[in-house]
């Protein structure tokens, strides 16, 4: 992905466990630093996801010429708390149920969320879209499906922004192709995943191509 214009787009899965002995072979590609963040967590597919997503970010720098030396351990955080590579491609990251995802671009900055669709109450989250996405959702043969689409858009316009804490969800305007949040405009991809899930990246950059691989991560590692 050294031509400009593309963003690459890796994904794994893992549907059960791993195995004790794979898992632990696993943790040492990542710096001691991030295992305890690894193991904070109480579900398995937190713990695995989250482990997931670092070696598919491993996994996708080392094909732009990173060592991994020069990968976790180089990773900075912007005031926001956003993580960046310094003189690396742009990455975001996002991991739910038993699917994680990376994407690296070299043209623009991006973010991207994962979502497995789960029952709720949409009826708690009328106050976080605006009128018209609202009569969209309500609208839609699938309502529950359109929403969770707005959603990770909107979460990856924050991520890909970098400023959480002053961005309101319901201040994020989506269009067709493009969101709108804080005077600047971003590029909406969906990703294909699972049909029990709902991906979605934005860029900065209009007419990115897409490039997705599905790493089987106990063969990459």
């Amino acid at each position: 992905m050294k031509d400009t214009g593309i963003i690459k787009v890796y994904t794994a899965n893992f549907e059960e466990p791993w195995p004790e002995s794979d898992f632990n072979r696993l943790m040492t590609y990542i710096p001691e630093s991030l295992r305890e963040n690894v193991l904070k967590h109480d579900e398995w597919e937190l713990v695995h996801g989250s482990l997931a997503r670092k070696l598919l970010l491993i996994h996708g720098m080392k094909q732009e010429g990173l060592t991994e030396s020069e990968i976790l351990d180089s990773v900075e955080f912007m005031t926001s708390g956003k993580p960046y590579i310094p003189d690396a491609p742009h990455f975001n990251l996002s991991n739910d149920g038993t699917w994680a995802v990376c994407c690296l671009a070299r043209d623009g900055e991006l973010g991207v969320d994962l979502e497995r669709i789960k029952p709720i109450n949409l009826s708690d989250y009328q106050s976080q879209m605006t009128y018209p996405e609202w009569r969209e959702i309500y609208s839609h043969m699938i309502p529950l499906r359109r929403f969770y689409e707005f959603w990770t858009i909107k979460e990856s316009v924050i991520k890909a922004d970098g400023e959480r804490e002053s961005i309101a969800v319901k201040d994020i305007f989506i269009r067709p192709d493009v969101a709108f949040c804080h005077a600047r405009y971003w590029h909406i991809h969906p990703v294909e995943i699972d049909y029990s899930y709902v991906c979605f990246l934005v860029c900065s950059h209009p007419q990115q191509e897409i490039v997705m691989e599905e790493v089987d991560l106990l063969k990459v590692f």
